[in-house]
């Protein structure tokens, strides 16, 4: 009978330790959707069907630089808010701690822009348009 109960409440440590094991390792691993406390900073017009917008988040504290995206689309329309929800299921073109210095649609119909500062990450085919970047640092 000893050897039962014995049974019974290692079962019971091991269930219990596998459980805030799981539960654990899926806390860490949560990653909050860092674009969540984007602002919509400027919105810049191309062309009659590209826009250029651009958002900030500075949340990161004193040890995380303030971050830019750079999104081309078509106009979008709503608050900043319905703006940022939208722009959230997009790419962002350029992601990065620079600014763009200047931003044209080429004679080839390409979306030229000059970029200076660090680029984080970069996407090369928006939703068709064709564009290239020029980064500089």
């Amino acid at each position: 009978m000893p050897s039962n109960t014995a049974i019974k409440w290692t079962h019971r440590l091991i269930t219990l330790f596998l459980l805030l094991l799981v539960a654990g390792f899926i806390w860490l691993n949560y990653q909050p959707d860092p674009r969540n406390s984007d602002e919509l900073q400027r919105v810049y017009k191309l062309s009659d069907s590209v826009w250029l917008y651009m958002t900030v988040n500075n949340q990161g504290g004193a040890t995380v630089p303030t971050l830019y995206r750079y999104y081309l689309s078509q106009k979008l329309t709503g608050k900043d808010a319905e703006i940022i929800q939208q722009l959230n299921v997009k790419y962002p073109v350029i992601e990065g701690t620079g600014t763009i210095t200047e931003a044209r649609i080429g004679e080839n119909g390409k979306v030229n822009i000059s970029y200076s500062g660090k680029v984080t990450s970069i996407q090369k085919d928006v939703s068709n348009l064709r564009f290239s970047v020029n980064a500089e640092q």
